[in-house]
Parts: C-alpha cells; structure tokens; sequence
C-alpha cells in the first residue's frame, strides 16, 4: 500500500534535514586558505541510519573519499582513492564531516557528500562550493603629482596587492574633507594647499582569509622639489642581478616637453635634461658611487644603472619637471638586487614501518638564501606533503621502489635543482627503531646461547 502525501513529506523532512542541498538550494560556500586546511561540514540526523558517506569532486570522475558506518557502534571505515587527494584527507567530527589539509589552488571547486541509509535506496546529497584564497602579501603604492591651476598640489597614491586568489578589497588611512577615494578604493587622490604639513597615509587590502598594511607613504607638503628618500619605500618594482644591470623606466607623457628629470635615492643619483636633438643627457650625478655606472638606455628618461652592487637596492624617485603645462610627475620604484642561487643540499630521514610502508621525509637547504626565495619538489606524487615554506616534503611508499625527488629553489633572478635517490632509504638497512632493537636482542640471545 501506497503512502498518503503528508506521510510522504514528513519522511521526506527527516531525510533530507537541516542543511541538506537540493534542487532550489544553494551550496554551502566554504573558504579555505592557500596551504592550509578546510572543512566541508556535514550534520547527520540522529534519526537517520546511515550506511556510507561518499565525497565527490568535480574534477575527479570517481570519489575522493568513502566512509563506511558499522552498525552497533563500532569503527567507521574510511578510504581514499588515489587521487590527488590522497593522504591529505580525514574524517573529523560526530558528523563525519570531511577535512582537507595542504590546500592547492586546484582544490578550488564544487563538491558533493552522497549519504546513503541502510535500508533505503534515498540518498541525501549536500553541495558544497569551496573557494581558495591566499594570504595577501604587503600592497605597494605608486605615488604621482602635479600642481594645478589654482595652484594647489594633487596627489595621486594608487595601491596595488599581487593576488590571484579572487577579489580584494581596498581601503585609506586617514581620510578627510580633502581626499577622494577612487577606482573600487585603490586610488587616493589628495589636494594640497599653500601651508599645508606632510601627511602620511596607509592603504588596507583585505580578502575573505587575511588583510595587510602598506608601509606609510610620505606625501610632501608641496611640489616643490624632490627632496632625498629615507627608510623603505614602495613604487614600481625593479627586478635586478648583482654584477648585472637595472633600468628604470620613465615614460614622458604624449606630447610634453622635459625640463629636466631629477632622480633621486638616498642622494642624489642623477640629473637628466635634453641634449642634441632632444635626446636625454647627463648633467650631473656622475660621481660618487654611481661614477661611471650611469647611462640612458633609450631615446627617453629612463635610467640604468650597471653593474649593480648591494649598495644599489632600495628606494628611488623620479621627478620630472615639464615645460607645458607646469607640472611636476613623480614616479616611485623599489629596487631589489638578487644573487644566483647556489646548488641546493637535500638532507633526509626514513623510517620503515612493519607492515612495508617507508616514511621518508626531504629536506632542502641553501648555504645564503637570502630573500623570496621559494622551493618546488618534483615529482610531488599522492599523499606527498610539503611543509616549512615549501622546504619539507614527506611522502610513504612501499619499500623496494626506485625513484628520486628533485628539490628547485628560485628567486626573482634564478634557479637552482639538486636530486637524490630515495630507493636506497627504504632498503633494509634503515630500520625502524622498535625493529632494531628487535634484531639486537635476536643477536644477543643467540651468543649466549653459543656460549
């Protein structure tokens, strides 16, 4: 006999239950940071008798994941296909909600929790939609001004945060009657008049997972001048080699005439003016530590600067004077100076279990890092986890498989790789210490039994 329709919806509503994702409802959005770790949330009813749990992703044609329920209470069962996300999966929680840990952009997507209940041929599914993000790293702000008609100074501060991971945010510290918020908040123009003190302002970027400061920017009090940097800066970023050379490019807008550019560092570095047939020269700025390492590459005001010395990284300005109309444009650049990396050092430990499995952990090192430097292993292979900024990588696998990892380290300007074999790890000379101490009473036995 048929149910009636009330009994067929109050059966429905113990099925599905709070949270649960059908037809009209939406996933639940779940955020997760870049190398961290997430949970997908699941909440099973106390009444309902539920047999399996399998996790399924969009980019992986089979399930991820499967948990089998043992009536009477006993252990659940819970596997993992070999898929990309083998050995970075767990079951936390009375609600055998799913956690995934060493999060990857690639992990961003939709995923479905299929349950089944014992006795039943319903499945209750929830949806999910996870989103990656990354931790922001600090902005850099550009900073440009010109003096008006009515000769007050406009200043114009643009914040730029390097992120792939989704939208940013964007916000200024202080704000006043004199300052206008543009461009989705990540332009701040200000108007200076005659009198007017120095102000300091900061650019706030956030994402759903973290948010970061800029370093104070010094607005000047007028447009007068140059003046000398101090401390940290940002601007453009100027990429270079030590022993090779860096150019700072400068662009003059269409249709304007230089007076003269004048660029500036903790000193002065140099003072460009039209030469012959309008082609930049150098006026002054050829001696100090910049003797004879200054030239003008193009047919503009750009400067490069070889060969390039420790000395030379920090902040540099631009000012570039104009005929007509008046004004004064600043251009911003941080100059950042890199070795050629080394050849990495691969230092490794192993342990083998006794049921075969071999635990080996990698661990790559350079004599003089120095700064952003980032290291990548290959192959990486599933279940393997890298760790301590990208150093570390520890992976299991069977005893008496020949294979090796190569560790790569890179900066801005290099790269460097060292491999090693790890076949020779999982022999039977690494044993574990329970085994080892095994074997020594095995050898101590047997010579008293000789004796």
């Amino acid at each position: 006999m048929g149910l009636s329709l009330p009994w067929s919806l109050l059966l429905l509503g113990l099925l599905t239950g709070p949270g649960a994702s059908g037809e009209d409802s939406a996933p639940v959005v779940v955020t997760g940071t870049l190398g961290g770790s997430v949970i997908l949330p699941l909440q099973l009813q106390d009444e309902q008798q539920v047999e399996s749990i399998l996790w399924m992703c969009r980019s992986v044609p089979r399930a991820i994941a499967t948990i089998t329920l043992v009536e009477a209470g006993g252990p659940d069962a819970f596997s993992q296909a070999e898929t990309p996300y083998w050995g970075r999966l767990s079951v936390v929680g009375p609600g055998r909600s799913l956690q995934i840990s060493g999060l990857t952009w690639e992990d961003a997507g939709p995923y479905r929790a299929h349950v089944n209940l014992r006795n039943s041929r319903i499945t209750h599914t929830w949806e999910y939609s996870l989103h990656i993000y990354e931790q922001l790293a600090h902005p850099r702000v550009t900073l440009s001004s010109r003096i008006s008609g009515n000769g007050h100074c406009l200043v114009t501060l643009t914040c730029v945060a390097e992120s792939r991971g989704g939208t940013v945010t964007y916000s200024w510290t202080p704000l006043g009657p004199r300052t206008v918020v543009s461009h989705g908040g990540s332009v701040l123009s200000v108007s200076l008049r005659p009198g007017d003190g120095a102000l300091n302002f900061t650019c706030v970027v956030k994402n759903p997972v973290s948010n970061s400061t800029s370093l104070p920017v010094s607005v000047p009090p007028s447009c007068t001048g140059p003046g000398v940097l101090g401390g940290d800066m940002v601007g453009e970023i100027v990429i270079g080699m030590l022993g090779r050379s860096a150019i700072l490019p400068l662009e003059v807008p269409a249709g304007q005439e230089v007076e003269k550019v004048t660029w500036i560092s903790r000193r002065l570095v140099a003072i460009l003016q039209p030469g012959p047939a309008g082609k930049p020269i150098l006026a002054a700025g050829t001696q100090g530590p910049y003797s004879r390492r200054l030239s003008v590459p193009y047919h503009d005001y750009s400067l490069q600067i070889s060969p390039l010395g420790p000395q030379d990284s920090g902040p540099y300005r631009a000012w570039m004077t104009l005929h007509t109309p008046p004004i004064n444009i600043t251009k911003d650049f941080t100059l950042r100076i890199y070795e050629r990396l080394q050849e990495p050092t691969i230092t490794v430990s192993s342990q083998i279990m006794k049921d075969g499995t071999c635990f080996i952990t990698l661990a790559c090192s350079l004599d003089q890092a120095g700064e952003d430097v980032q290291y990548s292993w290959d192959p990486r292979g599933q279940g393997a986890v890298v760790s301590h900024g990208g150093t570390t990588l520890s992976v299991s696998r069977r005893s008496g498989v020949s294979d090796s990892y190569r560790c790569t380290a890179k900066n801005p300007v290099s790269q460097s790789s060292s491999s090693i074999p790890t076949s020779s790890l999982c022999s039977a000379s690494f044993l574990p210490c329970s085994l080892r101490k095994e074997f020594l009473l095995f050898l101590i036995l047997g010579a008293w039994h000789i004796e």
